[in-house]
């Protein structure tokens, strides 16, 4: 038998990190929205269209035209553009898209410039938002030819305000992951999505030994040892 990875742990890696773009899957209600195309607007500069639909009838698809720069001529993050569509698509209504003029393809076409820089002017992240930036943040690609040092084996949201990474590294093989428990909230209970700083200062953490000093008591099954540091990034 073949694997693309040196153990059955890089398989789950690469599930973990596949399984990252479900996390935050467009939702209406209580119908689903997916994604199925990405286009640039033809008669707009600087505008990307979004086309979403609910993954069985086409005749559902409604495009929304998305600034990617805010009103300062600044680039606007993907991460922010994608919280700003869910938030567009849901208060989307029939009526709108009954209204709205359709492209060549006759799928109607919203502009989402108010809502995106309304966004932009005041973030509003929904929990799935702030779940898939962090555990993002261990799984995307390096940049750098070096491998990365820690990596993402699966991800778990344990309430309304804190998930649980599971990570290794490279060489751990099939051993079992450590976890590390980081915060979706800030102090204010509004929900973040700039708790990616777990990326760069963990190796640290693991390094000086100051990790052990976050040790939690608790029984996981999924890791040998789970680390919380909630408190260390809210400041509490």
């Amino acid at each position: 038998m073949m694997w693309d990875e040196s153990s059955l742990s890089g398989l789950q890696a690469q599930l973990a990190r596949e399984m990252l773009g479900s996390v935050t899957a467009f939702t209406l209600g209580h119908r689903v929205r997916l994604v199925r195309g990405v286009v640039h607007a033809p008669d707009r500069c600087g505008v990307g269209r979004v086309v979403l639909w609910d993954g069985r009838e086409l005749d559902t698809s409604v495009a929304f035209d998305m600034p990617l720069t805010d009103t300062h001529g600044a680039n606007i993050p993907a991460g922010d553009l994608t919280a700003a569509l869910r938030r567009a698509s849901a208060d989307c209504s029939a009526h709108q898209v009954e209204e709205a003029p359709r492209d060549a393809f006759q799928i109607p076409v919203i502009d989402a410039s108010a809502a995106v820089h309304g966004f932009v002017d005041h973030p509003r992240f929904l929990v799935p938002d702030a779940l898939r930036a962090a555990a993002a943040s261990f799984s995307d690609p390096t940049e750098s030819d070096e491998p990365a040092e820690l990596r993402l084996r699966g991800f778990l949201l344990l309430d309304q305000a804190t998930c649980r990474l599971y990570l290794d590294t490279p060489t751990t093989q099939d051993a079992a992951p450590f976890a590390i428990d980081l915060p979706l909230r800030d102090e204010e209970g509004s929900v973040v999505t700039g708790m990616t700083g777990a990326h760069g200062v963990l190796p640290v953490l693991l390094e000086t030994g100051e990790l052990q000093r976050m040790r939690k008591d608790a029984h996981d099954p999924y890791c040998h040892a789970v680390y919380d540091l909630v408190d260390w990034f809210t400041g509490r």
